[in-house]
């Protein structure tokens, strides 16, 4: 093989991978590409690009016993090891990225990508369950969706930072989508929804962000990820707009909305994917959370 040849057959494989990592997304067939036969080529391919994961792990608390409580249903509930599990297992990553839960001393998440590093505080999980509650009165159900909507949130801005993704107008409006699309792809509506009562609850007791400021509204980000759930599935999430969550000038445009966003998250990832992104683990450890009572 010459290496003009050489270079077409790479540059073909690479436009080959991206199409069929599309087709693993979106749930088309790679018959339907005409690139069944190189499924395995391909697949090898991303792979052997897969020189990382996430991890997770929880540092110790040093004397509050509501952290402490927060800590040990955080880290005993398996959510968040089954949602690494879940992308570790579809993505390629080309170095790890550490997660941390930790006592911080201020309410906060957020990515360091110096160190490829996400914290996530447990203050700010206490906040966010202290605020929101949950419909049998416990706290458990409200801290784990709490702190899911804000783990997907910083794992996005990690994504775009080591997969140098190429998105348009502000990092904190795509994490937000990418945080609301990965729960809608796993039918964690309500998890979601969780994630948008965060930022009416920001609305409410903290300092509106300035209009400099790199993020958006949190009324914005509340009706944003609000639409996202609607447009998913515009006949089960009818509510929304009966009670007034959304405005129906609004709900009209949710359904395209959340397509595009859905879409665009199926384009950006696409090149890195070794299997199609199912997230069943995280799924299932849900599931075995709501039977004890979680």
């Amino acid at each position: 093989m010459t290496a003009r040849s050489a270079f077409f057959r790479i540059k073909q494989l690479s436009i080959a991978a991206t199409v069929a990592a599309a087709a693993f997304l979106t749930g088309c067939s790679l018959a339907d590409t005409g690139l069944e036969g190189d499924r395995d080529t391909l697949l090898a391919l991303n792979s052997d690009k897969d020189r990382g994961d996430f991890h997770v792990s929880y540092r110790p608390v040093e004397a509050d016993a509501y952290l402490k409580a927060i800590k040990h249903i955080l880290e005993t509930s398996g959510t968040y090891e089954a949602a690494v599990k879940d992308l570790n297992n579809a993505l390629s990553l080309p170095e790890d990225v550490n997660i941390e839960f930790l006592e911080c001393g201020s309410e906060d998440a957020y990515y360091d990508p110096n160190i490829k590093s996400i914290t996530l505080c447990y203050e700010l999980v206490k906040r966010y369950t202290d605020a929101l509650g949950s419909d049998d009165g416990s706290i458990e159900t409200a801290a784990l969706h709490a702190g899911l909507f804000t783990l997907f949130h910083e794992m996005g801005h990690a994504l775009i930072d080591v997969l140098e993704l190429p998105i348009t107008g502000r990092e904190e409006d795509a994490a937000d989508e990418f945080a609301a699309i990965m729960l809608l792809w796993s039918e964690q509506e309500v998890a979601a929804l969780s994630g948008a009562h965060q930022f009416s609850v920001d609305a409410k007791e903290w300092e509106a962000a300035p209009y400099w400021d790199e993020h958006g509204t949190d009324m914005q980000r509340y009706y944003n990820i609000a639409c996202y759930v609607y447009g998913s599935d515009s006949d089960r999430w009818a509510e929304l707009v009966t009670n007034k969550t959304l405005p129906q000038e609004r709900a009209d445009l949710c359904e395209e909305d959340y397509w595009r966003k859905s879409n665009s998250w199926n384009k950006l990832l696409a090149p890195y994917l070794k299997r199609r992104i199912e997230l069943t683990a995280l799924n299932e450890q849900i599931i075995r959370n709501s039977q004890r009572g979680l």
